[in-house]
């Protein structure tokens, strides 16, 4: 019992490091740093496309909304395309859209984040991530509408105007660490905040 309690600690820390390292923030001034200084843009994690392929590049569906119509579409990402933004543990029903009443702090941190002068009007990207349990097609839906919740509080509770949020569905395809645990697959299930690049998306 007593080498099961240590390898479930050493376990706990060994995630928290992971998290640590995969940038997830939970103050206002950690967002927002996150999203106003360029520095970090070479730093966060976000695509995880080594735990798929040797490849540098790989195409992907997503989900998104353009001029009211909800559209998927095939895009492409790298490897090495950096960017800035934060990876953000807010947490959902199981199967279900419905943020748990336990993340309203960390999106009220990050509503004060954008409000701030600095990044007042600023387009920025919400980006929906599921693990992998269930099917892909419906995961790929989930993880849009679990962004639009996002969008819903954030524009509901904050002086944030809706066509400054974009939100995009990636559903399971970019991982940040393998669904081999329960722990794993609560890292991978997220939402990223971006600044919007020259090329969406």
């Amino acid at each position: 019992m007593y080498k099961l309690c240590v390898a479930v600690f050493f376990l706990m820390i060994a995630q928290q490091a992971i998290a640590d390292d995969l940038r997830f923030e939970t103050t206002t001034e950690g967002i927002a740093n996150a999203l106003i200084n360029s520095k970090n843009a070479a730093n966060i994690k976000t695509r995880g496309i080594k735990a798929f392929s040797d490849t540098k590049t790989r195409g992907i569906m997503i989900v998104t909304e353009e001029q009211g119509e909800i559209v998927k579409k095939k895009i492409m990402v790298s490897e090495d395309q950096s960017e800035q933004g934060v990876n953000l543990k807010i947490e959902f029903d199981i199967d279900s859209h419905s943020i748990r009443p336990e993340s309203y702090q960390l999106l009220n941190e990050l509503g004060k984040a954008l409000i701030d002068e600095k990044l007042m009007g600023i387009p920025m990207i919400i980006k929906g991530h599921t693990d992998s349990d269930g099917d892909a097609a419906y995961n790929l839906k989930l993880s849009f509408q679990r962004g639009i919740s996002v969008k819903q509080y954030l524009t509901s509770n904050f002086a944030i105007s809706p066509s400054s949020l974009i939100v995009v569905g990636y559903g399971e395809v970019m991982a940040l660490v393998p669904n081999n645990s329960i722990a794993n697959k609560q890292i991978n299930r997220r939402v990223e905040i971006n600044t919007m690049p020259r090329k969406r998306f």
